[in-house]
């Protein structure tokens, strides 16, 4: 039981670290999608984990995301 949980722990840890998806690609989009799904904005996570992270378009996509995420009418 012990070896079984240290080995999900493992594959937890290891499906967290950035894989080719998450640093590539457009920036604009990757932030888009974390701020209208209502992540906090990530540009430094993903500058740790990335090379080349355009924190900029990062950005401006997660303002524009995040202004279209979906409100709870007036709540």
């Amino acid at each position: 039981m012990h070896k079984a949980l240290l080995a999900l722990g493992c594959a937890l840890a290891i499906g967290g670290c950035a894989t080719a998806a998450d640093c590539g690609g457009d920036w604009y989009a990757h932030g888009w999608r974390d701020g209208r799904y209502g992540a906090f904005a990530q540009a430094e996570l993903y500058a740790r984990r990335c090379a080349t992270v355009d924190a900029g378009e990062y950005n401006r996509g997660w303002r524009d995301g995040a202004a279209e995420r979906p409100t709870l009418g007036g709540m």
